[in-house]
């Protein structure tokens, strides 16, 4: 990994740097070089340990630089192609007091500024931290991050997870995962999926990526949810508050819950509460690991309550014609349909 910007400096200040370095070092070479000059130059290193080691790394690239070369042959060990030998050289004119080579500096920087921000571009793309995480069907995962972030990982889901020097990035590809964030101001934290993004300091919360929606719920804290990721609007949740997101269209409708039963799955049981039958199918669904239908749209918005234990969801399914005027049908295929009773 890249070393990182000294504490209290940014990629502009460090440029900013150089190009006094650069200044410095090309005055440092003309005949008219003072004592005044030396030790004016002395006071600017002596101020910062960060400006001598500027200095150094300046003179390597002076060093290397091919235009000096040709400019100062006596000291690279070289003369220009077209330089004639000593012997039939004219006599040299009297002296007259030089000019400062003030071209060189625009050379002299833009190589420093192209190391500078060269190496500044892979320590900030350069993750420090990486894990990708795939769960099978009735497989859940309890991860701990280096940063003190625990993660959740439920049934059939794909996680990947990239720290870097200012930002930390997680993808959750499908399924559902359920985030405590660890709080770090300097470093944000995200969770893309699809064109959607959610992103916290430090918060608890869970976020589920199975169709036909995107489903964000918090617990703790508060979090930004952008459904198109960088286009408005911009949603702010708190805690008991939640959001389902269409992810082909960005379209999205307030899901109010109970902060407590945020990420309940965690516990083997999941809570239904007044909870439209349609969704009720899906969560079945996922646990099932088989299709779940309801036969029409006016049985899909009928209200069940009720707890899924998350081992035995076929438990769950069949008990449903005694909390609700439904029948349950197991299909050819493995799956479920549930109609009108």
């Amino acid at each position: 990994m890249m070393k990182p910007l000294p504490t209290g400096q940014t990629p502009e200040s460090i440029l900013a740097l150089h190009e006094t370095a650069a200044d410095w070092h090309i005055r440092r070479q003309q005949t008219d070089w003072s004592s005044a000059d030396e030790r004016a130059m002395n006071a600017w290193l002596d101020a910062d340990p960060l400006h001598r080691e500027i200095m150094d790394g300046l003179a390597s690239t002076w060093l290397h630089a091919e235009q000096l070369k040709t400019y100062r042959p006596q000291v690279y060990g070289r003369q220009p192609a077209d330089a004639a030998p000593p012997s039939a050289r004219p006599a040299a004119p009297a002296p007259r007091a030089p000019q400062r080579r003030r071209w060189l500096v625009p050379a002299l920087i833009a190589a420093c500024a192209v190391i500078a921000t060269g190496g500044w571009y892979r320590w900030d793309t350069t993750a420090s931290y990486t894990l990708d995480v795939t769960t099978g069907a009735g497989e859940t995962r309890e991860l701990d991050l280096p940063d003190g972030t625990r993660i959740a990982l439920n049934i059939d889901s794909t996680l990947q997870v990239r720290y870097y020097p200012r930002r930390r990035e997680t993808v959750l590809d499908r399924g559902e995962a359920f985030f405590r964030v660890a709080a770090d101001g300097a470093r944000p934290f995200t969770v893309d999926s699809g064109a959607s993004q959610v992103r916290v300091v430090g918060t608890a919360f869970n976020v589920r990526a199975a169709p036909p929606r995107l489903v964000v719920k918090v617990s703790e804290g508060r979090v930004e949810v952008r459904p198109g990721r960088t286009a408005p609007p911009v949603l702010v949740l708190g805690p008991g508050a939640g959001v389902g997101i269409d992810p082909a269209t960005g379209s999205h409708q307030s899901l109010p819950v109970a902060a407590e039963d945020v990420g309940d799955w965690r516990s083997g049981q999941i809570h239904f509460s007044r909870t439209p039958l349609a969704d009720v199918a899906q969560e079945l669904s996922r646990y099932l690991g088989k299709p779940v239908t309801v036969a029409d749209d006016h049985l899909a918005a009928v209200p069940v309550s009720g707890f899924l234990a998350v081992q035995a969801p076929e438990n769950f399914i069949r008990s449903l014609p005694d909390v609700a005027p439904v029948r349950v049908q197991r299909e050819p295929d493995g799956g479920w349909r549930i109609s009108v009773h």
